[in-house]
């Protein structure tokens, strides 16, 4: 069973994602800011990390810097309402693994979480 965090200071909208994904079979901890996705982090093991982009304090790009320094080849997902083609080329340089729009479609947040999961599992060909 995947670990997933789920960071995102809407209540309504984590908790809508929390069910959804434990009704899928994943294991989810939320988090309301960057602050408490470190502390999880911390403290936690996870397959992937699903953030919002906006949230008070630092932004989901920020934490995107802490996890890809601290935690490389830890799966980064980010959603954002912002429809910005900027945003999404500079999270991906990076090294974002995935970006949603939203509102969020559940079957699609769900396709991008187990896309980017498999290529976590896939084995390295260079080595």
């Amino acid at each position: 069973m995947a670990k997933i965090l789920v960071v995102d200071d809407d209540d309504s909208i984590s908790s809508l994602i929390c069910q959804y994904l434990n009704s899928q079979d994943f294991e989810v901890d939320t988090a309301h800011n960057s602050v408490q996705a470190r502390h999880c982090l911390e403290n936690s093991q996870y397959d992937a990390i699903l953030s919002d982009f906006q949230m008070p304090g630092e932004s989901g790009l920020d934490l995107l810097y802490h996890v890809s320094s601290r935690f490389p080849g830890l799966p980064f997902i980010l959603m954002t309402g912002s429809h910005s083609t900027g945003l999404k080329q500079q999270s991906m340089q990076m090294g974002c693994s995935g970006y949603l729009e939203k509102p969020l479609g559940l079957p699609y947040l769900l396709l991008t979480i187990r896309t980017v999961l498999s290529y976590r599992q896939m084995p390295d060909k260079t080595a």
